[in-house]
């Protein structure tokens, strides 16, 4: 049984009635040198997932791959191809979340394990660094999934205990946005385009390109909708932070409606977004760019994190069915434009009073 296990350091028994240890394959002295060696070529053909499991492992226990390990697993990644893509999706979130994660992710990536089920990042390579982005684009993205667990911890007990929570099973929020980093600009090789006169770049509508890409790959892989979810809004989002922070301070506006939008996602996002400010740090990048974007997530999570918050959590005047019996409206897609009008309005003071609401629904339906 020992023989048929994927690593020597997991193919240690201990007899209880001898009272020794059984170490056929040297494991106890792999344990203490602190790498991987794998039993067999063999074994590891026999279930390839223990390709990804020997990343993963190394990234959760800060272990190193023997030489000769490593290119077995380099030998036997292409036939991931064979495991179910719910094994997969198991194995990569346990590695993406490890505290080493990124760096063995990323040893992954180069060594063709990710070939198969994460295509799309291959085409990355093309991209290389820029004035804004000190890294090429493939390096800039394992270095934002590095960098989330760094711009989390940074932060408060409540924020870290947010994004310890799971969303579905066993995985948690930090997981997840680790997941959107690694695709945050997976879009961005099908949106560059280069000025031929002046030699810019740009990557124009890659967010909303890269969520859509990201649901494709998250279905691929079968993550549970909710996660689908969370990890397409943090990617469809991830330049909005951004934004806010050129033109300091953020308007009331602009504050209420990427609140509204991001909901309980909001901490998330801003840690993508700290990750990913973090990871661009090209000679155009000055220091006070960095000081803008840390004074704009200590602003928005205090907003946040405060209750009472007018923008951040605005209790509705009028709910739908009391906006229908005010003014005699039937069910339909107007009722939801103007709750979303009404809601504004509100955060933004100019409407104050039940009454004040009704009022400026009536005007709103009366100019069309």
């Amino acid at each position: 049984d020992l023989a048929r296990r994927d690593f020597t350091i997991n193919a240690l028994a201990y007899d209880v009635h001898a009272q020794m240890l059984i170490d056929p394959l040297n494991g106890q002295a792999d344990l203490k040198a602190r790498q991987l060696r794998a039993v067999s070529e063999a074994n590891l053909r026999d279930d390839p997932l223990r390709v990804l499991r020997g990343y993963r492992l190394a990234a959760q226990l800060d272990f190193e791959i023997e030489p000769a390990t490593r290119a077995l697993l380099v030998a036997c990644a292409p036939l991931l191809d064979q495991v179910s893509a719910e094994r997969v999706r198991e194995e990569l979130s346990a590695l993406i979340a490890a505290p080493r994660g990124a760096d063995w992710l990323f040893a992954a990536y180069r060594d063709g394990a990710l070939t198969h089920w994460l295509p799309e990042l291959t085409a990355m390579e093309a991209i290389g660094a820029s004035g804004y982005h000190h890294l090429p684009l493939i390096e800039h993205t394992f270095e934002v999934v590095c960098q989330v667990d760094r711009a989390v911890t940074r932060q408060s007990e409540g924020l870290q205990a947010d994004l310890a929570r799971p969303v579905t099973g066993m995985r948690s929020v930090q997981t997840l946005v680790k997941w959107a980093a690694l695709l945050h600009d997976i879009a961005k090789p099908a949106t560059w385009k280069v000025d031929p006169e002046t030699g810019k770049t740009s990557f124009t509508d890659h967010e909303n390109q890269g969520a859509v890409m990201s649901q494709s790959i998250l279905q691929r892989l079968k993550f549970s909708r909710d996660e689908e979810r969370w990890v397409v809004a943090l990617v469809k989002h991830h330049l909005r932070p951004g934004g806010l922070a050129a033109h300091l301070p953020p308007s009331d506006r602009a504050v209420y409606r990427l609140c509204r939008d991001l909901g309980e996602m909001l901490p998330a996002l801003l840690m993508l977004a700290l990750a990913d400010r973090y990871s661009t740090l090209g000679s155009q990048v000055k220091p006070t760019d960095l000081e803008r974007f840390d004074a704009l997530v200590g602003l928005l999570l205090g907003r946040y994190y405060a209750p009472d918050d007018r923008l951040a959590h605005p209790v509705p005047l009028l709910d739908g069915h009391g906006l229908m019996l005010a003014l005699g409206l039937k069910p339909g897609p107007q009722i939801g434009k103007l709750l979303t009008t009404l809601q504004e309005s509100q955060a933004l003071g100019e409407v104050i009073t039940r009454e004040e609401a009704i009022t400026l629904a009536r005007r709103l339906i009366e100019s069309g």
